[in-house]
């Protein structure tokens, strides 16, 4: 009969051989030390568990500048993983495995890592100390200090939200930040940096606002109306249009908008209009007249560009449109007076182009157009209204 403990020991030296193969990945990790005068850097190699094992032994070996390696080590652990702390330079380590009779099993293969420098980054300032969101459009931020890398990481923070700069160069003691003015919100930040190897500190407070927390645009000007369709402008079965001239130059428009939400993407509010409208037109056997008031609330969407001297307006609305004071003419007899319309709803979109050449003032030139949802047999009208206005910002 074969004897008990040899048989084992046979079945764990086997065991032992197949599973260091079936080792995963090794890795290395780091931590800092902090508990001296001097932060001390501590490098954790780490590998996979195997079964049956007694212990483990690490062999560690610093490349030399021929390229050989020397022996730097040889640390026996139970642990899957040992703590050291290496110079700068190259290395390589194996782990030897030792079965639970304590008898050398296997061996894995070398895994090589490279112990960089680490260096304490400082910030002694930067500039500037704030962006403008509603007026800046370079996004650049010159922060000064010691041992700042091209691998520093280098960034905004304000609680859990962090901003990074799409690039940044160093030069010198100084390092350039460049940023998206979309990544862009709101707050009061410090300018974080850390330096390959875990070393940081960071530096505040830098500022995101707006110069004004928001804007109130007022304006005033000429706005004649082009018909399109519908009822009012073009013949309805038996009945003729009372208008169905080109174009109606007697009119006037007024926008107020509000605009509260500020971003480099653009500008969000609301803007409310009124425009008045004369229609008159000569037929064969009579003549037509007509006002037409326009009153509308409207989403406003805004963007700058050309050093915020240029914006472009897009608005999209509803309200009501109601004709005034309609009534027909003939060469004998009394007008007659008819309302067809009465007050209808209707929607409005609009696109314009500001100007601000002489800040507050502003020129504003652009279109709008208006769909009235008229009675249910009548053709819905529908018209465009081209303007110019001056304005004032507030």
């Amino acid at each position: 009969m074969v004897n008990k403990k040899l048989f084992l020991f046979m079945v764990f030296i086997f065991l032992g051989f197949c599973l260091i193969f079936a080792q995963e990945e090794d890795d290395v990790n780091y931590f800092i030390d902090f508990s001296e005068r001097d932060p001390r850097f501590i490098q954790r190699l780490i590998w996979e568990e195997s079964e049956f094992v007694l212990r483990y032994v690490v062999i560690i070996e610093k490349r030399e500048a021929n390229g050989s390696f020397s022996h730097i080590d040889r640390i026996s652990t139970e642990e899957t993983f040992v703590e050291v702390s290496l110079a700068v330079g190259n290395y390589r380590y194996q782990v030897e495995l030792y079965d639970l009779f304590d008898i050398y099993a296997s061996t894995s293969a070398w895994r090589e890592f490279e112990i960089i420098r680490a260096l304490q980054p400082t910030l002694t300032g930067f500039s500037p100390s704030i962006f403008y969101l509603d007026e800046d459009e370079v996004w650049e931020i010159t922060v000064r200090g010691r041992n700042l890398l091209p691998e520093s990481d280098i960034y905004l923070i304000e609680g859990n939200r962090i901003i990074r700069p799409i690039r940044h160069t160093v030069d010198g003691n100084q390092s350039l930040l460049v940023f998206n003015g979309i990544s862009l919100a709101t707050g009061r930040y410090e300018v974080y940096v850390r330096n390959p190897g875990g070393l940081s500190t960071s530096l505040g407070t830098f500022t995101i606002t707006n110069k004004k927390p928001f804007d109130i645009n007022l304006s005033l000007g000429f706005a004649p109306v082009t018909p399109f369709y519908g009822y009012l402008f073009k013949d309805f079965g038996e009945l003729d249009a009372p208008f169905p001239g080109e174009v109606y130059l007697m009119g006037a428009v007024f926008k107020a908008n509000f605009i509260p939400f500020k971003r480099v993407w653009g500008s969000l509010g609301v803007e409310a209009s009124a425009a008045i409208s004369y229609f008159t037109h000569k037929h064969d056997t009579y003549s037509a007249y007509a006002f037409l008031l326009d009153t509308h609330l409207s989403f406003l969407y805004q963007y700058y560009f050309i050093r915020k001297y240029f914006a472009v307006n897009i608005s999209v609305g509803a309200g009501f449109s109601t004709l005034l004071n309609f009534w027909y003419e003939y060469p004998q007899g009394p007008p007659y007076d008819e309302i067809p319309l009465h007050t209808r709803p209707s929607a409005i979109a609009g696109l314009s182009f500001s100007m601000f050449a002489f800040r507050p003032f502003y020129i504003n030139f652009g279109a709008d157009f208006v769909h009235i949802f008229s009675a249910e047999n009548d053709p819905w009208p529908g018209y465009l209204r081209p303007y110019i206005k001056a304005g004032i910002q507030f």
